[in-house]
């Protein structure tokens, strides 16, 4: 009797290998296509907290000095009274509220849109405001992040 495989047998298993190989390139590809999200989502992510740091480094008002001290509105001699909220030189971006609305958005990010947040409000009974920078990457979801800024 002679031993080995029919062509009918072998048709069905190259069948059969070429269904499950269109299966798994058609998942290959796949992934391959959204591997690029994490890194448009990471460069986002480094806009945005760059972006942040820039920000909570300024002064807290227009009326603040530098260094912050004594702080505006402290009533400790030297202190000035704050500015109200966004009073400032907007083209300056010397205080936090000169960046309420800021969307300049540095050329070597390409398709990126940032959208920045200034909202003047009471931290544990003292005037503060929260900051919130907002990068939409070209592809992926948007990153927010935020933080406070204290008059101190």
């Amino acid at each position: 009797m002679a031993k080995g495989f029919t062509l009918i047998e072998l048709i069905v298993f190259i069948i059969i290998i070429g269904i499950a190989t269109v299966g798994l390139f058609s998942a290959l590809n796949q992934h391959n296509l959204s591997s690029v999200d994490p890194i448009y989502q990471v460069r986002a992510l480094e806009l945005a907290q760059a972006q942040l740091d820039e920000i909570i480094g300024k002064r807290y008002d227009q009326n603040s000095p530098n260094g912050g001290f004594p702080p505006c509105n402290s009533g400790e001699a030297g202190a000035l009274p704050c500015n109200s909220f966004a009073a400032g030189d907007k083209a300056a971006l010397d205080d936090v509220d000169d960046y309420d609305g800021f969307n300049a958005v540095p050329a070597i990010y390409g398709g990126y849109t940032m959208d920045v947040q200034v909202a003047a409000i009471t931290l544990t009974g003292q005037p503060a405001k929260l900051v919130t920078v907002r990068v939409t990457p070209p592809v992926g979801e948007p990153v927010d992040l935020s933080a406070y800024r204290a008059n101190f």
